[in-house]
């Protein structure tokens, strides 16, 4: 991708920002994205110059959330090829943690652990970016600095950095149990070999084990009646890979089960939270605007998002195998992480 094609965009959208602030600024990127971060952050309607925002998304602000993520997508598969990265069943496994700290991180938010501004940071589509650039540092790590001594200094880093963070906005988890987190990641970074897979899992379990402990305060409830969503995503999920097997449909792969199973979780977990079709009390909304129009329509929401991700599955099977696994990575990832976080949030009644 030459640079032309972003520089030149860039230079136009800059120069209307500075020609028609109240246009481009007010009406378009505060209305449809950053108003609504601090709505929900604040959990009330965000004003500024008389533009009112609420939390939510809506079409607009999905179309270009979608853009970019096909851009971001994009880069991230060049990258994956300048560097000669596999994008395989092992480099999926070793980025969950990743995933797991979205969701978790996420509904710490949710439990109001974070203050302002930190927590517009665990908020979407900021918490995608912050873990993005996370696992882009993660990688290039495994690409550069393969040697133990280097990561010793990268968690020393991490933990001064947290340290900080505990100070100054109070975080829930105490930063001696953050330490031996680190240490137990350091000597499981020099048990593996030393590429991008060792640091992605390495980095990825801090910060998927210290969001996890930070949670604990908040399980004095628990609805575990919930978890039937995620039984029932096991079940469907498995169905759907052995019929697939036995009839030799062969892009119904193990990463593919993987991708089914994490948009059958937030489907199924979402509709059990909103429709509430056993009457167990659940009280949620829905701030995207095509799932709150199909939840009008009972189970029809979950039926349709899994018909979807299959066709996507078949129409991404005959391009490059690094492409198409990195469209993969991405599904689980935004299927996994809302699935899992609507889970937990309903599991632990926050």
């Amino acid at each position: 991708m030459k640079l032309r094609y972003i520089a030149i965009p860039l230079i136009f959208f800059f120069l209307a920002l500075a020609l028609f602030p109240h246009i481009i600024y007010d009406r378009l990127i505060w209305k449809y994205f950053v108003g609504p971060v601090i709505a929900d952050a604040t959990g009330k309607p965000a004003i500024r110059n008389g533009i009112v925002a609420y939390e939510g998304y809506t079409i607009i602000s999905e179309l270009i959330y979608g853009a970019f993520l096909i851009i971001f997508i994009y880069l991230f598969y060049l990258f994956f090829e300048k560097y000669k990265i596999k994008v395989d069943l092992k480099f999926i496994i070793c980025s969950l943690p990743f995933i797991l700290y979205g969701s978790f991180s996420r509904v710490l938010e949710d439990a109001g652990s974070f203050a302002s501004p930190l927590s517009y940071f665990f908020i979407s589509p900021l918490i995608y970016a912050q873990i993005g650039i996370l696992f882009f540092i993660s990688i290039f790590f495994g690409i550069k600095c393969r040697n133990e001594k280097k990561f010793l200094l990268s968690i020393v880093a991490i933990n001064i950095f947290y340290l900080f963070l505990y100070l100054y906005f109070r975080l829930k988890l105490n930063p001696v149990i953050f330490a031996i987190i680190s240490i137990i990641a350091f000597f499981i970074y020099k048990k593996m070999e030393k590429n991008y897979n060792a640091s992605i899992l390495s980095f990825g379990l801090i910060a998927m084990i210290s969001s996890l402990l930070a949670l604990i305060s908040y399980t004095e409830s628990i609805e575990a009646r919930i978890l039937i969503s995620l039984f029932l995503s096991i079940i469907f999920s498995s169905a759907i890979f052995y019929i697939s097997n036995y009839f030799r449909l062969s892009f119904i792969d193990k990463i593919s089960s993987f991708v089914i199973f994490g948009h059958l979780l937030d489907g199924i977990t979402t509709y059990f939270a909103i429709v509430d079709p056993f009457n167990f009390g659940f009280v949620y909304g829905e701030k995207h605007p095509l799932p709150a129009f199909l939840m009008n329509y009972g189970i029809l929401y979950p039926l349709i998002k899994i018909v979807v991700t299959i066709l996507v599955l078949y129409g991404i099977n005959d391009l490059k195998l690094n492409l198409k696994n990195t469209i993969k990575f991405f599904l689980i990832f935004l299927g996994l992480s809302p699935g899992l976080r609507d889970l937990i949030r309903v599991l632990i009644s926050v």
